[in-house]
């Protein structure tokens, strides 16, 4: 079962807390920190992971603080993922560095990489801004929660 970890939904949560700033304003460490209930030290490594990303931006000085790299709807749950998580697929052999011992002689390899492959589109679709608005009930959010239910679109 694929699970976001902690060190992901912190930094999912830091990223909308940065998208909910105004032009030109930059958040602290601890302010962010505060409103999202994350652990200050883990929050500031995490940051920086997202700045390495370029999925934030790190402005120095005793005004300085975090902001977005660029607008919340150009940036995906995939790149989020692929800047915090050493990993992930639906199964350990779908994962970003797909060692398997059973390579060639695996029944369910391909159906599995079939299902992976959309997830994974679903995440390069899926942007921050889907969970910020949650896209008034339109985007791969809404999508895939209607396809679990069986609801049309």
């Amino acid at each position: 079962m694929f699970n976001l970890s902690k060190k992901t939904e912190y930094g999912l949560m830091a990223l909308i807390h940065l998208s909910g700033l105004d032009d030109g304003d930059l958040a602290k460490v601890s302010q962010i920190a505060h409103s999202t209930a994350i652990p200050k030290e883990l929050l500031a490594k995490i940051l920086s992971e997202l700045v390495r990303a370029n999925l934030a931006v790190s402005c120095s000085g005793p005004t300085g603080g975090f902001k977005l790299a660029r607008p919340a709807t150009t940036v995906s749950l995939a790149e989020i993922l692929n800047a915090l998580e050493k990993k992930y697929g639906l199964t350990e052999c779908m994962s970003n560095d797909n060692k398997c011992r059973k390579a060639g002689n695996c029944a369910i390899a391909m159906p599995l990489a079939g299902i992976n492959q959309k997830f994974r589109r679903i995440l390069e679709q899926t942007m921050l801004i889907d969970f910020i608005s949650h896209n008034n009930g339109h985007g791969p959010l809404f999508q895939l929660e209607s396809a679990l239910s069986g609801e049309e679109n």
